[in-house]
């Protein structure tokens, strides 16, 4: 009987447990979750590559922009340059296979000029790259040979020479690289300029059968030159005037650092120029002028006469192909004490402004016809920009991407309550205003976190001279509404925007390399968990 009802009892509770086992249930679940972390550098709005500490850990912005790169393809173009060649009879001749037809030794027409401007006088050349294209019409019944040889190009000491053979009464067109060939431009003579030397036969083939040759039959010839790259040219590259500008270059420095009233308390840029041409040039850069064109402001730079009329002298040789040349540098310094250099780079410019001119062999051919170019060098002007982040401003504001991490949220959608609480620890020695923006997977901005007014992180705690003592933590708290929830959810990242306000006093503030703000975002929210 005990057994009976012992078995009854399990049973009952099976039945019960089973029919609970059908019924949904629910329950609420409260969690604190890290959904984003940034650590706010000043370097993280420029790039770190731009940033360098002194011996006393004070940053500076120090980078280098390129102005003028005058390559060789500027200072001396190879024209594309087009000779005709051929024969054509002037009386009926009868032919048998291998008879010449015309040969170019005893002829007028064994030298070709090119005709470089701006008064160029090459006497050598070696071809990075180019092409040698000849066309061929055979007004011929039988095939004619045409044997050709530009004696001036040389590759390992092997003349350029062409064998081709062209059917009767056809047309044939065919490329020839001239990559790597040496070529003398002194013409037959030794002494000429922009000359080579080639000759050429014209002659029945063996293949072809005995033929008659009549009035106006022969074989005309089309041979160019073009896209000539040089790797090297040497001679005289004439009294040209050059000019760079009146141009502009992205600057690409301050990007999304916008101080309001910034002041410098000291800066420079120091301007190098190299040359890597053999050749001594006269230059002047005659003006340089920061523009922001978000502001529509324009400073130009006043150095005195500091930039104008520079003496350049000539580059020379190392006979080492790999590093073939030893450049010439000049560097002039222009810093807040002797220009203006100080409201020029105040301006914020993100654009440079400039205008410069050169005048090559302003005393006329001294090198005797040895002025040289290597391909890939030049003249270049570059300007090393260095600002020491010692500063003045009323304020200025930089931004930050950081991803957000939901995925420990496992119910978006069953939220039932949201608190955002950020902690920040800053280690700058100013106050900061935070917001921060929810961006979506578009990119697309859909909501903002904290309330103005209630959104301040406590500046660090400094000395009277505004050096950090220590760092100071912060915490904004903000509670979502329902639409606040709902956008959380598609949130993809945030944007944290920190405005930075400077104490309003005469002793500069100054950012050094171990200078910080610390941001976590945590999310505290409930959420319901169904089991059905």
């Amino acid at each position: 009987m005990r057994l009976f009802k012992t078995v009854s009892v399990i049973i009952l509770f099976l039945c019960v447990f089973l029919s609970s086992c059908k019924k949904e249930t629910s329950w609420d679940i409260d969690a604190a979750i890290p959904i984003a972390k940034s650590h706010l550098n000043i370097s993280n709005f420029f790039g770190d590559t731009i940033f360098q500490a002194d011996s006393s850990g004070l940053l500076h912005i120090a980078f280098s922009k390129d102005l003028i790169n005058f390559t060789i393809d500027t200072l001396v173009k190879l024209p594309d340059t087009t000779v005709n060649l051929g024969y054509i009879v002037p009386f009926t001749t009868n032919l048998t296979p291998g008879s010449v037809i015309y040969s170019n030794a005893s002829g007028t027409d064994k030298e070709i000029t090119f005709d470089v401007p701006n008064g160029v006088a090459l006497n050598k050349a070696i071809v990075k790259s180019g092409y040698l294209k000849i066309e061929y019409q055979n007004t011929y019944a039988q095939p004619l040979n045409f044997s050709y040889v530009i004696n001036s190009a040389t590759l390992w000491g092997t003349p350029l020479t062409v064998n081709q053979v062209v059917a009767g009464n056809s047309h044939l067109t065919k490329i020839y690289s001239l990559d790597n060939y040496d070529i003398n431009l002194t013409g037959l003579s030794g002494n000429q300029i922009n000359t080579l030397v080639q000759t050429y036969t014209i002659a029945t083939d063996a293949s072809g059968q005995p033929d008659v040759l009549q009035v106006g039959q022969g074989m005309v010839i089309n041979l160019s030159f073009t896209e000539i790259v040089p790797e090297y040219v040497q001679g005289y590259f004439g009294q040209q005037n050059m000019s760079f500008g009146p141009d502009t270059t992205e600057l690409g420095l301050f990007g999304n650092f916008a101080p309001v009233n910034l002041q410098l308390t000291q800066s420079a840029i120091n301007f190098r120029i190299i040359n890597e041409f053999g050749i001594e040039m006269s230059s002047s850069i005659n003006s340089i002028t920061s523009i922001n064109s978000n502001q529509s402001s324009a400073v130009t730079l006043n150095a005195g006469n500091m930039l104008q009329s520079i003496n350049v002298n000539r580059a020379n040789k190392t006979n080492n192909p790999s590093n073939p040349v030893f450049p010439w540098v000049k560097q002039i310094n222009i810093n807040s004490s002797n220009s203006n250099l100080n409201p020029f780079l105040e301006n914020l410019p993100n654009y440079l402004a400039y205008s410069v001119n050169a005048t090559l062999n302003p005393l006329g051919n001294i090198s005797a016809g040895n002025d040289f170019a290597f391909f890939g060098r030049g003249l270049k002007v570059i300007a090393d920009i260095d600002i020491p982040l010692k500063l003045s401003a009323n304020n200025f504001m930089l931004v930050n991407y950081s991803k957000i991490d939901l995925t420990q949220i496992k119910e978006l959608e069953n939220l039932n309550s949201c608190d955002i609480i950020l902690q920040a620890i800053n280690n700058y020695p100013f106050e900061a205003r935070l917001q921060g923006y929810m961006i979506d997977e578009y990119g697309q901005t859909i909501d903002s976190l904290f309330l103005p007014g209630n959104n301040t992180l406590v500046s660090a705690i400094t000395d009277v001279n505004n050096v950090v003592l220590s760092p100071v933590n912060s915490k904004l708290e903000v509670t979502l509404n329902k639409q606040g929830i709902e956008h959380l959810t598609k949130c993809k990242q945030i944007k944290f925007v920190s405005q930075f306000f400077l104490p309003n006093q005469p002793t500069p503030i100054t950012i050094r390399d171990n200078s910080y703000l610390d941001l976590t975002l945590h999310a505290y929210v409930n959420y319901t968990v169904k089991n059905k």
